[in-house]
Formats: structure tokens, C-alpha cells, sequence
């Protein structure tokens, strides 16, 4: 049986520090603010309740809260914690930060404006994801935005013949040369997938992005999911 190692990433942060992860925002995740959010007035941001799932060392928190947002991040390590809240400091901004699970979520029903999530809950299990999902459906208002960006089912490991499938949409790691190698637990979705995970939400909408590495001929496929309770 596996078992995710939720001590993986903090191990990270306690090794790297600032350096263990990007320190600029995810460009899916600003297009997503962009057409649903950044059109809003700053009084009307400063209400308007974000909250980031797996938000580590702050590279998405600190800029939704330098744009002016009630900005709210909840990450399973507490070294990711501690590293995020030095990041917003340090940018003149706050934001309401939480140790805790994203399978059960420590807030009250009908909460959040927009609920995001970039590459974490691509660490979870099938059914960590349908209790994560319910989840965020329970903490969102209604009418309120959700955004994933998770790993695809195109990328080019999920060729490999040799793969160990946990459930229908995790293997237990990255086998060593390929992109994002070592991170544990790694799940991928495809489109099927979504609309079945997704299937209470309403204005799913599902796009592609396709990264390449250089010196390899390996790429990976990101889904970036967008919809609305």
C-alpha cells in the first residue's frame, strides 16, 4: 500500500528554504485572476475572500495579497508555513496562513470567494481528491470560483510501461529522468477525469499547457481547470 509522505516537502523547506520552490507566481493562475477577479475595485478586493491550497513558501500568496485581496493559505508543513509568512512579510503585504489538511479543510461553510490550487493537490490519491473536492465546494460561497493547475495525463511519463498505478490516476513516483522526479506521490488527470471529479460544479472549463526540458526529450502536460460552485 502506498502512503503519501507528507513530510516529503517539508524536509524540503527545511533543507532550501526560500529555494525550494519558484518565488514568482503561476501564469494560469494570474490569467484566472485576471478574467474573474482583477477587474474588481479595491474596496471590493479587500472583501473578497482567496484562499490557496498547498501554498507553501508564498510565490501565488503574496501576490494576491499585494493585489489587494483578503488573502488566505492553508499548507500541511509548518517549515512551508514559516517560509510564506517571511515571503509576505516581506513584500508589506498579510495574509491569513494555516497548517492543515486540504481533505479537511478548517473553515466554515460557504467562505470563500475563489478556492486555488497550483501543483498540490496533484500529490493526492483518487479519493484524497473526491474528499478534497468536497471540500472545496462546501467552503466556497455560491457562485464562487475554483481554479486547479494539476498535472496531465499527456505527459510523457505516463508512457512509461513500467509505471506502478496506485489508483487510476497515481503512481507512487516519478521514476528518476524524468521531469519532476522524486516528489512522491504524483497524480495526473485527463479531461474525463475532471468532468467526473468536477461533476457539481458548473462552467468547468479545461486547457493545456505543454513544458518542456531542455536536454531532454521528455515533456510535461499541465491542466489548468477552472470552474464555479
Amino acid at each position: 500500500m502506498v502512503v503519501n509522505d507528507s513530510n516529503a516537502f517539508n524536509r524540503l523547506y527545511l533543507e532550501r528554504g526560500i529555494n525550494s520552490q519558484r518565488r514568482y507566481p503561476n501564469d494560469s493562475l494570474i490569467s484566472f485572476m485576471a478574467v474573474n477577479f482583477f477587474h474588481l475595485s479595491q474596496t471590493e478586493r479587500s472583501v473578497c475572500r482567496i484562499l490557496e491550497l498547498g501554498c507553501g513558501s508564498g510565490a501565488n500568496i503574496w501576490m494576491l495579497a499585494k493585489e489587494g485581496f483578503d488573502t488566505w493559505g492553508l499548507d500541511l508543513s509548518p517549515a512551508g508555513i514559516a517560509i510564506c509568512e517571511e515571503v509576505v512579510a516581506s513584500w508589506n503585504v498579510t495574509a491569513h496562513l494555516d497548517v492543515g489538511d486540504m481533505t479537511k479543510l478548517p473553515y466554515p461553510d460557504d467562505h470563500f470567494d475563489a478556492i486555488v490550487d497550483v501543483v498540490s493537490m496533484q500529490h493526492l490519491t483518487l479519493a484524497q481528491h473526491k474528499a478534497t473536492i468536497s471540500e472545496i465546494y462546501r467552503c466556497l460561497k455560491s457562485g464562487g470560483s475554483f481554479f486547479s493547475y494539476h498535472l496531465g495525463k499527456g505527459s510523457s511519463v505516463c508512457g512509461e510501461p513500467n509505471l506502478h498505478w496506485y489508483d487510476n490516476i497515481s503512481i507512487n513516483n516519478i521514476p528518476v529522468g524524468y521531469p519532476l522526479a522524486g516528489n512522491g506521490l504524483t497524480s495526473f488527470l485527463d479531461a474525463e477525469e475532471v468532468e467526473a471529479l468536477y461533476v457539481n460544479f458548473t462552467s468547468l472549463e479545461i486547457s493545456t499547457v505543454r513544458r518542456s526540458y531542455p536536454k531532454s526529450s521528455y515533456f510535461v502536460e499541465y491542466l489548468a481547470i477552472s470552474a464555479r460552485k
